[in-house]
């Protein structure tokens, strides 16, 4: 399948049709923000702290602290899905806006790659590195080197969203039900354990990009 679409360099320029990211990029720090609050609670309370309501309840016994949590935590998840796949789509249409050439991925599949089987894996880490290459370095972006960032963001996500799952799965065709409930247990600490420093440097690179754009905008369009 090819990711490019011959008709994405047709106006191209920093006037053409680059967006002002900086809100966008505030509300999706904000979202992950709130996401790394809620982590920390799981974590505190999956080590031993206190209960907040307790996901492992049956339906008719959670208390409306569980109720509340569990609308939260969906609402910021899906807040975040969406803000974040929103930012990335409008990072890659501003880097062609600002000059970069040729860029394998389209805005579109930029997102689209999230949701292929399989190309999951690496696809979406591909879209994203030509992102930070051509918003550091849009008349240059092929000779641009990637920022350690990626490469921890990419790592992080791996793990948190198949490596534990992948483990989960594993330990139910060899551990008993004790066994797989404790190590259920235990995958569900290391996830939320994760979700902190993969929101952290997500948000750095959010705002490292959404900077650079901004930066190349106001030098190509001052006076």
């Amino acid at each position: 399948m090819d990711d490019a679409n011959p008709a994405a360099g047709d106006a191209t320029g920093p006037d053409a049709g680059f967006q002002d990211l900086t809100a966008l990029a505030k509300w999706t720090r904000i979202f992950l923000y709130a996401g790394i609050a809620l982590a920390l609670v799981s974590v505190w309370e999956l080590a031993g702290g206190p209960q907040m309501g307790g996901s492992g309840e049956p339906p008719e016994g959670w208390t409306l602290v569980a109720v509340i949590r569990l609308l939260a935590g969906t609402a910021v998840g899906l807040g975040t899905a969406i803000l974040v796949l929103s930012w990335i789509y409008r990072a890659n249409d501003n880097a062609r806006q600002l000059g970069a050439a040729e860029m394998r991925f389209t805005p579109g599949w930029a997102v689209g790659w999230y949701f292929i089987p399989i190309a999951w894996f690496w696809k979406p880490y591909q879209a994203m590195t030509e992102i930070w290459r051509a918003s550091v370095n849009p008349s240059d972006w092929r000779a641009t080197p990637v920022s350690p960032l990626l490469r921890w963001w990419w790592g992080l996500w791996i793990v948190n969203s198949w490596g534990l799952d992948i483990v989960d799965l594993v330990a139910s065709y060899r551990l008993d039900e004790a066994g797989t409930e404790t190590l259920e247990a235990a995958t569900t600490l290391v996830g939320n354990v994760v979700d902190i420093p993969l929101a952290l440097v997500l948000v750095a690179i959010i705002t490292a990009i959404t900077q650079l754009q901004t930066a190349h905008h106001r030098r190509q369009t001052g006076p």
